[in-house]
């Protein structure tokens, strides 16, 4: 108690002398103003006294002139509420900061735990990752950090990158700025061949342009979302012939569908695709149109009139036998099996996807190995929601094109891609089922096939994989960034568990009544590093990199316009924005109705018959 006391005293003592020397500023200072000479005080308490009281006594005025106490003492309460003022404003303006984003990251980087600015140097940074570079970049004299590595972001003043070897995942909820803050510099970035895939137009938009000065640029995008005005034209079934690549390519088609997306209807999911992968065969073979595809898809007895009697002449041996077993069989056999040939087929119900897969004498053909030689692009474009769904043909496009690279990469020294083909496949899951997925990542990235995921949620990806595929996508991905904004509590915990902790020590005091005196205690307890309200929390400025067996990452993420090439890229975006604007107004414009002419009056009719 009496040392509370002791205290107490010790602070109004303090604050007296403060006072004292500003109220004895001021008095100075309005009588000089006043009288042209400062007064002399008694003691230098006199002004605090001369502020509460108004007693003039306490200074001897200048010769000749009254001491001004009603200006002094108004001087004085403008001063007092002026401090009180920005004393509250203060306290307000503190409180405010201690509950905002700034203080929050402010707090998380000073926490013990994250990776100190000399660990990202030494196996983040630019530096780090061209440490590989012979190995990952033999073909270049001179590579760029961005040529071995993708660049997630900058943390403690050093830009992080991560090698083409990790296969990459970046979750983060929708409108969370994934692609503003780092897929469209992945995009512009990358040196190589690239695949990226997306259901908007947001990321083509702002790297169209950019693209095509690297290297050939293609659009594959059947339900005319992009609103490019010449897009690819790849048939599906080219290069059929092949009899294995008319079975992966059956297969790849039904998994991009619901069907193939279902984890309950997977042997029904597999003989679709085998039945479809001999109609693809026989069209191949036959040389048979789209339309003929569809056709056979829709109808079984259409199927057997035609595909099989082709595939019995000219198909791969035992094919026609096989597929007339399978028409032959139980009705609900059959109808279970064409559930899924049906559902493939569908799109090619709509004309324009229809012109889409069937390109026209005179179309350039897309070369999978000649888009692997050079700094060529290839955006996938769709939805695999409505009637016109294309996730199963764009899934095939994709597949193709990685079986083409992944034997490239065997038939290469080291066993590598001399140009890695990058892979960012954004909101994939929202698209198709690329069955492909879990093993690219876990090890496409040896073979130069680099891959970045993006998902707005790992239960998203359970949606279109299975709980196990979906748990092997996430782990096969040495580099995990996350972005805030999330809110499954469940795997919120994961990424908690996966940071790690941190030590902290907490100081309690008490104080006894019956004992003069108070006791001191610390207790060192162990903390996450960041818990699940606070990872949801992060603001779209920041995210966090999870990296190997190295400790967690905080990142700041900055947005495209504040690169260099900022205005090259806006440049690009908005000529891109307005080819986009001219074509969906064509679209969308009424095609002009026929001219019928006038039908010759009767009189008129009967005196030319006349005439002749």
């Amino acid at each position: 108690m009496e040392s509370m006391l002791g205290k107490g005293i010790a602070v109004l003592i303090a604050i007296s002398f403060v006072l004292s020397l500003v109220f004895g500023f001021l008095a100075e200072l309005v009588t000089n103003v006043v009288c042209g000479a400062r007064p002399e005080p008694d003691s230098m308490f006199s002004g605090l006294w001369l502020a509460i009281t108004g007693d003039t006594a306490v200074y001897a005025a200048p010769a000749g002139c009254a001491l001004p106490v009603i200006g002094i003492r108004v001087v004085d309460l403008v001063a007092v509420l002026l401090v009180v003022v920005l004393a509250i404003l203060g306290l307000v303006a503190y409180r405010r900061y201690k509950e905002s984003d700034q203080a929050f990251v402010a707090d998380l980087r000073s926490r013990l735990g994250f990776a100190e600015a000399s660990e990202i140097r030494q196996y983040l940074s630019g530096k780090a990752v061209l440490r590989r570079a012979r190995q990952l970049r033999p073909d270049l004299a001179r590579p760029k950090p961005t040529d071995v590595g993708w660049r997630v972001g900058r943390s403690r003043g050093t830009d992080v990158y991560v090698s083409i070897e990790d296969s990459v995942a970046l979750e983060g909820p929708p409108r969370s700025g994934k692609g503003y803050r780092v897929l469209i510099s992945a995009i512009i970035d990358w040196s190589g061949p690239l695949i990226t895939t997306s259901t908007t137009n947001d990321n083509l938009t702002a790297t169209l342009r950019m693209r095509q000065r690297r290297g050939q640029v293609h659009v594959f995008d059947p339900q005319g979302l992009s609103g490019v005005r010449h897009p690819l034209r790849v048939s599906p079934i080219a290069g059929c012939e092949d009899p294995l690549v008319a079975m992966q390519r059956g297969s790849a088609i039904v998994t991009g569908t619901a069907l193939g997306a279902s984890s309950t209807n997977g042997e029904w999911a597999h003989a679709s695709g085998v039945v479809l992968g001999r109609l693809l065969h026989a069209a191949a073979v036959g040389n048979r149109p789209i339309e003929d595809l569809y056709n056979w898809g829709t109808s079984p007895v259409l199927a057997r009139k035609s595909a099989v009697s082709i595939l019995r002449s000219d198909g791969a041996s035992g094919w026609g036998d096989n597929l007339e077993a399978t028409l032959a069989g139980d009705d609900k056999l059959v109808s279970s099996i064409w559930f899924g040939v049906q559902g493939a087929v569908a799109p090619l119900a709509v004309p324009k996807i229809r012109e889409a897969l069937a390109p026209q004498p005179g179309d350039s053909m897309f070369d999978p190995q000649e888009f692997l030689t050079g700094a060529n692009t290839l955006y996938l474009v769709g939805s695999r929601s409505g009637a016109s769904a294309m996730g199963g043909f764009l899934g095939a496009l994709l597949d193709d094109i990685v079986e083409v690279a992944r034997l490239e990469a065997l038939a290469s020294p080291g066993s590598r891609l001399q140009h890695p083909l990058g892979l960012i496949l954004d909101e994939i899951a929202n698209m198709f089922r690329w069955g492909n997925l879990p093993q690219i990542m876990a090890d496409g990235g040896g073979r130069g096939i680099c891959t970045f995921v993006v998902l707005q949620a790992l239960s998203q990806a359970e949606t279109s994989w299975s709980r196990a595929e979906a748990d092997t996508i996430w782990a096969a991905a040495t580099a995990k960034v996350l972005l805030g904004g999330a809110s499954h509590v469940g795997h919120l915990r994961d990424v908690e568990a996966l940071l790690g902790t941190r030590q902290t020590k907490r100081t309690q005091r008490s104080w006894s009544t019956r004992e003069s005196g108070h006791s001191t205690s610390e207790q060192h307890e162990r903390l996450p590093l960041m818990s699940v309200d606070e990872i949801r929390r992060m603001p779209q400025s920041v995210g966090l990199l999870a990296y190997r067996n190295r400790r967690g990452v905080l990142l700041d993420l900055a947005g495209w316009d504040a690169r260099r090439d900022a205005r090259e890229i806006q440049s690009g975006k908005r000529a891109t924005q307005q080819d986009q604007q001219t074509v969906f107004a064509e679209t969308r414009r009424p095609a002009p109705r026929p001219v019928v002419e006038p039908e010759p009056e009767p009189e008129a009719a009967t005196e030319a018959v006349n005439e002749e």
